[in-house]
């Protein structure tokens, strides 16, 4: 994590803007701040003690890099396809610079080709976002019955749609009574995917 992001982060935990922070410490426009959130520059000494004492931190964990890099396992298959049993099994996995670290991220390989048209083949690893909810139109992995698959989420009033990337399928449409019978729920939101030639 760089300084830019560690101070980004402080801030927003105090929920002071920009431009409040900039004029506690006299400056005249935001943009000195945005320009250290951004890693385009460095706050001098005397503003670096300052900030550390109203984030409560020390200087040097103010400027301490800590890698994001982490080992993410590739847990089984997901269906692009209908849907197949979700077993979670090993199979590999990737040392990857995570978004951030407070959720769990895996990776599931794909079989089937109902997603093609969002450019995910068969043989391609998604990279998934551990989350329990998506928002209207991203791409999840959704667990049905027991069963995994890959598709676009779509909400209709009390009813979910899962849309595939491929014109030679239909979406399906659950209602609400569907969801609660089936037991369909959301594993995960598809931030991008490995691909395999």
């Amino acid at each position: 994590m760089s300084l830019g992001h560690r101070l980004r982060q402080y801030r927003k935990e105090k929920s002071m803007s920009q431009e409040e922070l900039a004029d506690m410490l006299g400056y005249k426009s935001f943009t000195t701040i945005q320009k250290w959130e951004k890693d385009q520059a460095v706050p001098p000494i005397h503003v670096l003690e300052r900030l550390s004492r109203l984030f409560d931190t020390s200087i040097s964990d103010l400027l301490a890099e800590t890698s994001t890099r982490r080992k993410v396992p590739i847990i089984g298959v997901v269906a692009g396809g209908a849907p197949i049993t979700a077993v979670e099994n090993w199979i590999d996995e990737y040392e990857v610079e995570l978004p951030d670290l407070h959720h769990e991220y895996f990776y599931l390989r794909v079989v089937g080709d109902s997603m093609i048209e969002a450019r995910i083949y068969p043989g391609d690893d998604l990279f998934v976002r551990k989350q329990s909810s998506v928002n209207h139109g991203e791409i999840a992995v959704v667990l049905i019955d027991q069963e995994a698959t890959v598709k676009r989420i779509l909400f209709k009033g009390d009813s979910i749609i899962l849309k595939p990337e491929n014109s030679k399928y239909e979406p399906v449409i659950y209602s609400s009574q569907d969801i609660e019978l089936k037991k369909i729920q959301i594993l995960g939101k598809v931030l991008h995917n490995r691909i395999t030639f």
